[in-house]
């Protein structure tokens, strides 16, 4: 049996909104920097990655409650944004400390459990050598491919 959108719909409403992972009543998430390359993954846990470590790398927390959630009318895939905390997903060196250090993405991380909700890769790594350099990474998303559950 194949559900129909609307039913596929609401496993995003629901996730966004769930206090147990995206939508904590405390903001106990986090968006961290990953410093060693990876490949994104379902399957990845948090011991599979290297989180940035360098003088600045301290991870965003995320405001608490119920994340935005939309359909992107492009591509019909489901959307929740994760919202940002006051100056955004921006992280700056501020000391040499493990320095130089290379960022190939992102992860979104349950600080409370701990536990990885999910990983982004950047386009480009960005290597980081000297006090004042800047990664921001934008907004970030969940986004849900469209295809059939069955």
């Amino acid at each position: 049996m194949i559900p129909v959108t609307l039913v596929r719909l609401s496993l995003g409403e629901l996730l966004a909104a769930d206090v147990d992972t995206v939508g904590p009543v405390a903001a106990d998430n986090l968006v961290q920097l990953i410093r060693e390359p990876f490949t994104a993954a379902e399957t990845l846990v948090l011991a599979d990655i290297v989180l940035a470590d360098f003088t600045g790398s301290t991870g965003k927390i995320v405001p608490a409650g119920t994340q935005p959630v939309a359909n992107d009318p492009a591509t019909q895939e489901q959307v929740i944004s994760i919202q940002p905390p006051a100056g955004g997903f921006r992280w700056e060196t501020t000391a040499l400390t493990n320095l130089p250090q290379t960022i190939y993405g992102y992860a979104f991380i349950d600080a409370d459990t701990p536990q990885l909700l999910a990983t982004a890769q950047l386009d480009t790594p960005v290597t980081l050598q000297a006090v004042g350099e800047v990664v921001d990474i934008g907004a970030v998303e969940l986004r849900f491919l469209l295809q059939p559950i069955s």
